[in-house]
């Protein structure tokens, strides 16, 4: 029971960081201040030649600073929104207040609800980089930052195509509302919608064609709709029937051709099961993950149950280590199968990076204080030493083999 608590504590410690989100990559954001996600998209618009470019932000109450207020608590937090042209450089930039509010105190660390904010900037076409800031604190001035980028074609008045947008069901179809942007779905959730705008002058109907590939690229579900041209923008619906899709991670693919004209659009998302990171959607693959923090009984008997059984026996070895169980998220469950996701790529080699001895230290015990690298030194092998400073240990790293394969040497050494 000693490994189990120590890798409790060594993964608890890691929750007085900023939060992380098992959200999709490349849509969360970086620096010291409060995390957030962030997606770039296009909108059409009635202007001649001109594009509609939005910045959606979503940031998780978790993440805010609550105060107590006269209708329950609120935060507060400040967003710049920067956008550059390619070739001309700053081309505009947005600064916004916004404030969040909720009557419950356990809302407020709520990793599920978000305040959501949408910047949108009519824009000739063009290539784009757009920086978002979030400020939290005036004071001490700690901020997040994150970056993307965005090529919007000229506009096409024989076909012309938004990008495609989850939407919430509070949503009239005549508009696309503010986007959904965590973009996973339970799998006890019996549909999700996503919208499209398109427009064609041309004389002739516009097929769209739905579908849904699997992480094995085949199709799972199609649907074909003809489209009568009007030239005025439409709104166009998909609804994904939830029930009967096997958890793990998927494209909505939506083709439209006609008047001579063919456009593509994608949207990634994940089916996941309730309770458990998006990241999991293979129960057998997660237990075997598990073998660095669970016991040896534990560990036996989740690998030994039939798979129905697995998953009740997974969901409560983690709720029995929940350091919050009045919340809604499991931040332990949350942190681990985070650091899963991490080692796989960062440490892979022939093996998975979980597998490897830096994907297991780093499972157990997060990020390094420090970590130094020596991959050219003479008389010597390529190595690494991470430091520890909470728990004053240090490891020691050995690539035997020249192709980045590191060994952990010796045992965990203390100094």
């Amino acid at each position: 029971m000693w490994r189990m608590l120590l890798t409790c504590a060594a993964l608890a410690a890691c929750l007085n960081v900023a939060p992380r989100d098992p959200d999709i990559s490349g849509m969360r954001s970086e620096g010291t201040g409060p995390q957030f996600r962030c997606q770039l998209g296009q909108r059409l618009g009635s202007e001649r030649d001109s594009l509609h470019l939005i910045a959606a932000v979503s940031v998780p109450y978790d993440n805010l600073i609550f105060l107590r207020s006269d209708s329950g608590f609120s935060a507060s937090f400040e967003i710049v929104t920067t956008v550059f042209r390619e070739g001309t450089g700053l081309y505009a930039e947005r600064i916004t207040s916004h404030d969040a509010a909720t009557m419950m105190f356990a809302e407020t660390n709520s990793r599920v609800r978000n305040a959501v904010h949408v910047e949108e900037f009519i824009v000739p076409s063009g290539d784009y980089r757009v920086r978002v800031t979030l400020t939290v604190d005036k004071e001490s001035r700690r901020k997040s930052k994150w970056e993307g980028a965005i090529s919007l074609p000229p506009a096409d008045p024989l076909l012309r195509l938004s990008d495609i947008y989850w939407v919430s069901e509070d949503v009239t179809l005549a508009e696309l509302g503010s986007p959904r942007l965590v973009e996973g779905f339970l799998t006890t959730e019996p549909e999700a919608r996503a919208r499209v705008q398109l427009f064609s002058s041309g004389p002739h109907d516009v097929r769209l064609i739905w579908s849904i590939l699997n992480e094995s690229k085949d199709t799972v579900r199609t649907k074909a709709d003809t489209i009568r041209p009007t030239e005025q923008i439409q709104t166009h619906e998909y609804t994904l029937e939830v029930r009967g899709l096997a958890p793990e991670r998927y494209l909505l693919r939506l083709e439209a051709e006609g008047n001579g004209r063919r456009e593509v659009r994608t949207r990634q998302f994940t089916i996941r099961i309730p309770g458990v990171p998006l990241s999991v959607t293979d129960f057998d693959l997660a237990v075997r993950q598990m073998k660095y923090i669970a016991t040896g009984e534990e560990y036996n008997q989740l690998r030994a149950a039939l798979p129905q059984e697995r998953e009740r026996l997974f969901k409560e070895f983690w709720k029995k280590h929940d350091p919050t169980p009045d919340t809604e998220e499991n931040e332990l469950l949350e942190e681990y199968f985070r650091r899963v996701e991490y080692a796989n790529e960062k440490f892979a080699t022939q093996r998975a990076g979980w597998e490897t001895d830096r994907g297991r230290i780093y499972l157990v015990y997060g990020e390094p204080t420090d970590i130094e690298r020596h991959p050219f030194e003479a008389n010597s092998r390529p190595y690494e030493v991470w430091f520890y400073s909470q728990i004053a240990r240090r490891f020691v790293f050995v690539d035997y083999t020249g192709f980045g394969d590191y060994t952990l040497v010796g045992p965990e050494w203390g100094y």
